[in-house]
Protein backbone atom coordinates (compact mmCIF):
# COMPACT_ATOMS: atom_id res chain seq x y z
CA UNK A 1 0.00 0.00 0.00
CA UNK A 2 1.25 3.41 -0.86
CA UNK A 3 -0.92 5.32 1.60
CA UNK A 4 -3.50 4.84 4.34
CA UNK A 5 -6.55 4.97 2.07
CA UNK A 6 -7.48 1.33 2.71
CA UNK A 7 -7.65 2.04 6.45
CA UNK A 8 -10.57 4.41 5.91
CA UNK A 9 -12.17 2.92 2.77
CA UNK A 10 -15.38 1.02 3.48
CA UNK A 11 -15.77 -0.31 -0.07
CA UNK A 12 -15.58 -4.09 -0.54
CA UNK A 13 -13.40 -3.61 -3.66
CA UNK A 14 -10.67 -1.06 -2.94
CA UNK A 15 -7.80 0.03 -5.18
CA UNK A 16 -5.45 -0.27 -2.21
CA UNK A 17 -6.39 -3.86 -1.34
CA UNK A 18 -3.10 -5.58 -0.42
CA UNK A 19 -4.32 -8.82 -2.04
CA UNK A 20 -2.71 -8.88 -5.51
CA UNK A 21 -5.67 -10.95 -6.79
CA UNK A 22 -8.38 -8.68 -5.41
CA UNK A 23 -9.86 -8.07 -8.86
CA UNK A 24 -10.71 -11.78 -9.18
CA UNK A 25 -11.34 -12.70 -5.54
CA UNK A 26 -13.30 -9.87 -3.90
CA UNK A 27 -17.03 -9.57 -4.48
CA UNK A 28 -19.26 -6.52 -4.63
CA UNK A 29 -23.07 -6.28 -4.69
CA UNK A 30 -25.00 -3.46 -6.36
CA UNK A 31 -25.78 -0.75 -3.84
CA UNK A 32 -22.65 -1.34 -1.76
CA UNK A 33 -20.00 1.33 -1.24
CA UNK A 34 -17.60 2.22 -4.05
CA UNK A 35 -13.94 3.08 -3.50
CA UNK A 36 -13.62 6.75 -4.37
CA UNK A 37 -9.84 6.92 -4.62
CA UNK A 38 -8.81 8.77 -7.77
CA UNK A 39 -7.91 8.25 -10.48
CA UNK A 40 -10.88 5.96 -10.95
CA UNK A 41 -10.30 2.55 -12.49
CA UNK A 42 -12.75 1.00 -14.96
CA UNK A 43 -14.40 -1.13 -12.28
CA UNK A 44 -15.11 1.96 -10.17
CA UNK A 45 -16.76 3.75 -13.10
CA UNK A 46 -18.99 0.71 -13.70
CA UNK A 47 -19.86 0.48 -10.00
CA UNK A 48 -20.88 4.13 -9.95
CA UNK A 49 -23.07 3.59 -13.04
CA UNK A 50 -24.70 0.53 -11.46
CA UNK A 51 -25.32 2.35 -8.18
CA UNK A 52 -26.96 5.18 -10.11
CA UNK A 53 -29.33 2.58 -11.60
CA UNK A 54 -29.93 1.12 -8.13
CA UNK A 55 -30.81 4.56 -6.78
CA UNK A 56 -33.31 5.33 -9.54
CA UNK A 57 -34.73 1.79 -9.59
CA UNK A 58 -33.62 0.75 -13.09
CA UNK A 59 -30.95 -1.82 -12.15
CA UNK A 60 -32.59 -5.24 -11.92
CA UNK A 61 -29.84 -7.65 -10.81
CA UNK A 62 -29.58 -6.69 -7.16
CA UNK A 63 -28.76 -10.22 -5.95
CA UNK A 64 -25.82 -10.74 -8.34
CA UNK A 65 -22.28 -10.45 -6.99
CA UNK A 66 -19.58 -8.98 -9.23
CA UNK A 67 -15.80 -8.92 -9.04
CA UNK A 68 -13.71 -6.03 -10.34
CA UNK A 69 -12.70 -8.27 -13.23
CA UNK A 70 -16.40 -8.89 -14.05
CA UNK A 71 -17.08 -5.18 -13.97
CA UNK A 72 -14.15 -4.41 -16.26
CA UNK A 73 -14.66 -7.18 -18.81
CA UNK A 74 -18.37 -8.03 -18.94
CA UNK A 75 -21.28 -6.10 -20.35
CA UNK A 76 -23.38 -5.44 -17.27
Amino acid sequence: MTDKHSLICSAPICQDDPNPNFKEEVGWYPGEAVCLKAPYQAFQEKQLDINKGVKNGTFKHMDKMYTAKDLETRSI
